[in-house]
């Protein structure tokens, strides 16, 4: 049982996706990321400060960061049960508060709608980075394990390990999720220092990787937008890639070709841009850069004068409040995006290590 797992979960090595060896045998990690299984101090508050004889502050603890695992865990099973955004809104915020929000809407006003998030455990998994910092914010990176969810035909999930990036703004106040990506299966996490060195967030107009992170949400925006033939795409590995099959352009196709098959006149596009959430950069410490980052997707249904208009129903109709036929229908998905992007001098490509996509709006 789900509660019994929590209670009993141990750290243990990271495996991404069902059937992987640990990453300490596939991503090179240090040996700092084996289990420890001795007992644990009691935390009594969520970050204090250390010193470790004048080297940079580590401020979070192994055991410290567990606590805050079990609450954000707490948090999203009270969230994922009631659909009350107000249950989760003291442990999320940002596109992960956003995405969860928009599901919650959907399926409390469509109980049929068949998509549920994976669910968030406290099973903390072998690879972790902490911010070194004497200030705040401060921020977090964490992988925990998941328990199935299911897709929007209600078809049971795999349950991916998932990425949490977490910052506390200020002292005493709560660490809170701003994403929450799920991990490919099949996928190589990068080489990272101990969490106990710490590491730092890069800004994002930094020079030394392949792409600025400024940028990479962007490039990606493009990709999806135009396809893998854009001239954005050369410096991405895009092998296998998730979105590329079934969101932005090839959306865009396969829904001309439905509507072409069913004599319609309706027309279909897409836009894509980078989000307004903030990137979040992280130093491996080991070369290259761990960027979160989210990229908005407006697909558009437009009956273009035609006697065939789109039908607002169902999910559209929970986020937008329309009803019925509509001259145009625009449907927004973000994409929270989780790449490696490696040191220029490396010669390896970026890679899309993770992506959570929800429905997060409806219009015309």
């Amino acid at each position: 049982m789900r509660n019994s797992r929590r209670r009993h979960a141990s750290m243990r090595v990271l495996a991404v996706g069902v059937g992987l060896t640990a990453a300490l045998a596939v991503s090179g990690c240090s040996a700092n990321y084996w289990p420890d299984f001795s007992p644990e101090p009691t935390v009594t508050a969520e970050a204090q400060p250390s010193e470790a004889n004048g080297l940079a502050t580590v401020p979070v603890s192994e055991a410290q960061t567990q606590t805050i695992i079990d609450r954000v865990a707490l948090a999203a099973d009270a969230g994922d049960a009631s659909l009350k955004v107000a249950d989760i809104e003291s442990r999320f915020k940002g596109d992960a508060l956003a995405q969860r929000a928009a599901n919650y809407k959907i399926r409390s006003e469509v109980p049929e709608y068949g998509s549920v998030p994976a669910q968030i455990t406290n099973e903390m998994l072998g690879y972790r980075l902490v911010q070194s910092t004497e200030g705040w914010p401060r921020t977090l990176f964490v992988t925990v394990a998941s328990e199935a969810g299911a897709d929007a035909d209600g078809n049971p999930t795999d349950a991916p390990s998932i990425a949490l990036v977490l910052t506390q703004r200020l002292p005493q106040s709560d660490y809170r999720v701003s994403r929450a990506i799920s991990l490919r299966g099949g996928i190589e996490m990068p080489k990272a220092a101990p969490a106990e060195e710490g590491t730092a967030l890069l800004s994002d107009e930094i020079e030394s990787l392949v792409l600025k992170p400024a940028n990479v949400g962007a490039a990606y925006a493009a990709i999806l937008q135009g396809g893998a033939d854009v001239a954005e795409a050369e410096p991405f590995d895009l092998t296998d890639d998730p979105l590329l099959s079934s969101y932005g352009k090839a959306w865009v196709t396969q829904s001309k070709e439905k509507s072409d098959a069913d004599d319609k006149t309706q027309t279909y596009s897409v836009s894509v841009a980078q989000g307004e959430e903030p990137i979040v950069s992280f130093s491996t410490g080991a070369g290259g850069a761990l960027i979160a980052t989210t990229v908005m997707e407006s697909q558009v249904v437009d009956s273009a004068g035609g006697r065939f208009k789109p039908q607002a129903e169902g999910a559209v109709s929970a986020l937008s409040g329309l009803t019925g036929q509509q001259d145009k229908i625009v449907r927004t998905v973000a994409h929270q995006l989780l790449f490696f992007v490696p040191n220029k001098e490396d010669g390896s490509k970026i890679q899309l290590l993770g992506v959570t996509s929800e429905l997060v709006g409806a219009g015309k």
